[in-house]
């Protein structure tokens, strides 16, 4: 049977005022080529679930629905919904995101087959900010156009944002278990790709991308930031054979973990609470921890 030509990888958790727009957006994409829909829910506790399998009751044939009995949580529910994935290529998109292009899918479908060299394409977003209740309808803060460099995946920002992506569906079915373990799980995955070809971006407005109170990232301070930049490139240095393009910024790596450093060293605890200071299960080193401990018992 031939291989179907794309799957849609959508994962949702507590997204009932979202999902649909997401998936409405998927499902308006204009394609001469089949994909499938590939959608892990993880045990919402509001209507999240009820929602995706309305859909999958309309659209028996286009989705597939993971739907575990108890929550996995964001890495196990990446590693289990992207096995799933049968695609010549892969399209990422969060339950809380939406696209706004039908011809998306098409043009980055076309771009990748006609340059074999590449493996990721990437595009502008828009981002609706529904905390600070803020609309910007073209964000590309690096000024990308055209390939991606390696260097641009080194620093404390992500290039990509993920409801941009469509890439070569050429990692295997079984990703390394140490990426499972990263604070960014696709900043990962792209260092992972960068090492089988080059990255493109278009500087063309395709999606939407939604920041709200619930988000994994938009939830975070800028220490919680801090330390999960400094985990992430910790892992990378750790696991650095696994990225020769990466091994002249070996000494750039280190000193950028050094940065991060420093700034935990020197961010203002009084600006989060001890409630907080488990950083939603990233580990914290000793010394930042007895520094909030002082904190705390100096200010009682």
């Amino acid at each position: 049977m031939e291989r179907i030509k794309l799957s849609v990888w959508i994962t949702t958790y507590n997204h009932e005022a979202f999902i649909a727009q997401a998936l409405d957006s998927v499902l308006m994409q204009q394609t001469d080529f089949d994909f499938e829909i590939v959608i892990g829910e993880d045990c919402s506790t509001d209507q999240t679930r009820a929602i995706v399998l309305r859909y999958k009751q309309n659209y028996p044939e286009k989705i597939r629905l993971f739907l575990p009995e108890k929550n996995l949580g964001m890495a196990k529910m990446f590693e289990a919904t992207y096995a799933l994935c049968q695609g010549e290529y892969l399209a990422w998109l969060d339950g809380d995101d939406y696209w706004t292009d039908p011809q998306k899918l098409q043009t980055q479908v076309d771009f990748l087959d006609q340059n074999p060299d590449f493996v990721l394409s990437s595009h502008s977003v828009k981002r609706l900010d529904l905390i600070k209740k803020t609309f910007l309808d073209h964000i590309n803060e690096l000024g990308l156009q055209g390939e991606v460099s390696t260097d641009l995946l080194i620093g404390n920002q992500n290039p990509f944002y993920a409801p941009s992506i469509v890439h070569r569906n050429i990692l295997g079915s079984k990703l390394p278990d140490w990426i499972f373990s990263l604070p960014f799980l696709d900043l990962g995955i792209y260092f992972l790709l960068n090492e089988k070809g080059k990255m493109h971006y278009v500087d063309e407005v395709w999606a939407t991308y939604r920041i709200h109170k619930n988000g994994n990232w938009s939830s975070l301070d800028n220490f919680e930031k801090s330390n999960a930049f400094r985990l992430f490139f910790d892992a990378i240095l750790k696991h650095i054979d696994h990225f020769p393009k990466c091994n002249i910024y070996y000494h750039r790596i280190v000193k950028l973990i050094e940065k991060f450093k420093k700034e935990m060293i020197e961010y203002d605890f009084s600006e989060r609470s001890f409630y907080r200071s488990k950083l939603n299960g990233l580990p914290i080193p000793i010394k930042y921890r007895f520094k909030l401990f002082l904190h705390l018992m100096k200010n009682k």
